[in-house]
């Protein structure tokens, strides 16, 4: 019995951590553009998000700032590019690009007028926080909550380790205090904020790039590409239909006769 026990036991093999089939790499490079796209869905959390993280720091409580994080749809794109760096993909880095311009337009115009309209001049401990942040500190913390966010995006028993992630990596807090730095006209606030933002950003994107190599993401390329294609040509044929509905029918205005 105990020879059978341990004959049986010397047969059971534990994949590497990093090993991810061909499948996998697949599904993972699919969720991310699908989930990185500038959609209603994710220009409505991202703006919720950094509405409500603007109203955090200027009440000066952490409690609200924590909430609004786990709504943020912004690491997505991030995790998109440092898949692009690794595929090489072009394509993929200027999609990702495209998105986080737009999405710190978004950001930081939303809190901005947040601020304003509720009359902002109080310079809340929160937002002392941000005018002078330890970059190299932020930094590490960036890189290894990219790693498990890499990780557990792949991994998708670990998704569960997305939230607290998406809490440890400041990226809303700074977005929208360089808005509210814009209302209150504080140069060290917009400074402090738009680095730390930077150093995060760089963070993860690093972190990542390092994670879907060592899964080896390099050979999906073409797989990626073909997705961003058929993602741009719904996205034109969507403008194109809509634009035909916009377009009077000939039939309802019919020419007189001459």
């Amino acid at each position: 019995m105990n020879d059978k026990e341990t004959s049986d036991s010397s047969k059971v093999t534990t994949d590497p951590v990093f090993s991810a089939k061909l499948f996998t790499q697949r599904r993972t490079a699919k969720k991310l553009i699908e989930e990185s796209r500038t959609d209603t869905d994710f220009l409505l959390f991202l703006s919720a998000s950094v509405f409500i993280t603007t109203l955090g720091l200027l009440m000066d409580n952490p409690i609200v700032i924590v909430g609004a994080m786990l709504v943020a749809p912004i690491l997505f794109p991030i995790l998109a590019l440092g898949l692009g760096v690794v595929t090489s993909s072009g394509d993929a880095i200027k999609r990702a690009g495209r998105i986080l311009g737009k999405t710190l337009m978004i950001g930081v115009g939303v809190s901005f007028v947040t601020a304003f309209l509720i009359n902002a001049s109080n310079f809340t401990e929160q937002l002392k926080l941000l005018t002078d942040p330890d970059l190299f500190l932020f930094f590490f913390i960036s890189f290894a909550a990219g790693i498990i966010a890499s990780f557990s995006w792949v991994k998708e028993d670990t998704a569960l380790s997305l939230p607290g992630v998406a809490i440890t990596v400041s990226l809303v807090p700074p977005l929208a205090a360089i808005g509210v730095s814009l209302a209150l006209l504080s140069k060290a606030l917009l400074v402090g904020s738009v680095l730390l933002f930077l150093i995060n950003l760089l963070g993860v994107v690093l972190a990542s790039t390092v994670v879907f190599s060592l899964f080896g993401f390099s050979n999906i390329r073409a797989y990626q590409d073909k997705k961003i294609h058929e993602e741009e040509e719904a996205r034109e044929a969507a403008k194109l239909e809509k634009e035909k509905e916009a377009e009077p029918d000939p039939e309802d205005n019919p020419q007189p006769d001459a």
